[in-house]
């Protein structure tokens, strides 16, 4: 009798595979937010298969949990992954009043995908987007091969084609590319 426990306890143990430690997964959907933003920003943990803790957050406070200067559930090491992946974003602290302000020259760039000339009045910046509000079919045929995004209101860049995006909408030839994609 405790030859067969000794098996089932051995069974058992085998059985189960250690779940790999959680980690972190950002991501931005560029859409027209109802508190008058075209972007949001979204921070997840991924365990083994699925994204868990969900936590939609201002591009402040986005940059601020990416780059490390925050502690976080989504950053507890305080990686810079800005830094990792060479990109022009992070948090500047005046040296004299100490305040901080935050930078992301992806982020400026990012709603010229989806559309023709800046959103709102107070400038007359021109987009990539071969339409007024949302991409041409064939621009939306691209991002989906390339990004995923079936639904340009709808989806997130995530994970992997977040960090995709972020460094495309800073290639010229990327961009010269994407705004020739016309029907």
């Amino acid at each position: 009798m405790l030859r067969y426990w000794v098996i089932c306890v051995w069974i058992i143990f085998c059985s189960v595979k250690p779940s790999e430690p959680a980690r972190p997964v950002f991501g931005v959907r560029v859409a027209f937010q109802a508190n008058s933003q075209y972007y949001t920003f979204v921070c997840f943990l991924k365990n083994d298969r699925v994204l868990t803790h969900k936590r939609v957050v201002s591009q402040e406070e986005f940059i601020k949990i990416v780059s490390g200067y925050w502690p976080s559930l989504y950053n507890p090491e305080k990686i810079n992954y800005f830094a990792e992946r060479n990109l022009e974003c992070g948090v500047i602290v005046d040296s004299i009043t100490r305040k901080t302000s935050t930078y992301g020259a992806c982020f400026d760039s990012l709603w010229k995908i989806r559309f023709s000339t800046y959103p709102f009045r107070n400038s007359a910046e021109e987009g990539w987007s071969n339409k007024l509000h949302k991409p041409a079919p064939a621009q939306e045929i691209f991002l989906y091969n390339n990004y995923g995004i079936k639904q340009i209101d709808a989806d997130f860049f995530l994970d992997t084609n977040f960090w995709k995006i972020c460094n495309d909408v800073v290639d010229p030839l990327w961009i010269s590319n994407y705004r020739s994609l016309n029907e």
